[in-house]
């Protein structure tokens, strides 16, 4: 429990110190689709693509040759109605490959897409009535590599919606602005779905994803709490925390499963720009085990 709570007074600590001013960065990558209506739908984001490639042959101080290919796109669609109602919407996808010399196969660099909902209805100026869905999953087959005879092999673990995770409940929704606002679900429902190809062959006592021997499916209730902050650390430089915390009712009432998604991007000037991506995620029903995901991509040009 104490990275818990060291990342809860983390968060305490990044609000307080983020300046009054709202800076105007947000509202230059916001679409105003209807800028004479009191329903405004605003449409912001970034896509990114990143690739590395080096090659190497007959090169004395040695070497390995290799690609990596990286995808994601971050969008938000955000709308706000005249009677109080409000529906943002986040969408984040990534997706990347890696290929080493000497491999046999491509392996993953990174594959993921998480979709987030939230439909309130306002009770005062920040606090409203909420429900909310949450769905992550993947798009392409995951494998475990091995050798056999000497030669590499590989076999099919996972696959699109195998697993799926979808999250939906109600509760309240705060909000101030499009920088920051969190969700608080006293009454929340979780599922997380895989295929039966990979649950009938399965050893007795074993699970998939949490998921029984014959079995597609598992279902809780609990609770949740989620948030996001994006904050302006310097000029050009802006940091993303997502968070979701859930706690399960049915199974380990004391166990509490997180995930913790924080985006550094950074843009001095035409000639350095950077991403920095930290994913920290605990679930034991997938794995009991912290897991770590963590991707950077550095532009550099220097003209001599």
């Amino acid at each position: 429990m104490k990275p818990l709570v060291y990342f809860l007074f983390f968060l305490i600590g990044w609000v307080h110190a983020q300046e009054d001013s709202v800076t105007d960065s947000l509202a230059t990558d916001s679409l105003d689709l209807e800028p004479n209506q009191k329903n405004k739908y605003k449409f912001y984001g970034v896509t990114q693509f990143t690739f590395n490639q080096a090659y190497f042959e007959n090169w004395v101080s040695g070497g390995e040759s290799s690609m990596t290919g990286l995808f994601s796109v971050d969008y938000n669609i955000n709308y706000e109605g005249v009677e109080g109602w409000i529906w943002d919407n986040k969408i984040m996808l990534s997706i990347g490959t890696t290929y080493l010399s000497g491999n046999s196969f491509f392996k993953k660099a990174d594959d993921r897409i998480e979709i987030n909902s939230v439909l309130s209805k306002k009770v005062n100026t920040y606090w409203n009535y909420s429900a909310y869905f949450n769905f992550r999953s993947q798009l392409l087959p995951g494998y475990r590599y091995f050798k056999k005879d000497g030669e590499d092999q590989k076999e099919k673990v996972s696959r699109i919606l195998s697993p799926a995770i979808i999250q939906l409940g109600l509760g309240w929704y705060y909000k101030e602005d499009d920088k920051a606002w969190f969700n608080i679900a006293p009454l929340a429902a979780r599922g997380i779905f895989v295929s039966r190809d990979y649950t009938q062959n399965l050893s007795p006592g074993k699970k998939y994803f949490g998921v029984e021997k014959d079995a597609n499916n598992i279902i809780s209730m609990g609770a949740s709490l989620s948030g996001f902050i994006h904050s302006n650390l310097m000029e050009n430089i802006t940091m993303e925390n997502k968070f979701n915390f859930y706690i399960n009712y049915l199974y380990n009432i004391k166990n509490v499963d997180f995930e913790w998604n924080a985006n550094i991007r950074l843009k001095v000037n035409d000639k350095i720009s950077s991403n920095l991506i930290i994913h920290l995620q605990y679930d034991d029903d997938l794995i009991s085990r912290l897991q770590i995901r963590e991707l950077f991509g550095l532009g550099l040009s220097i003209d001599i």
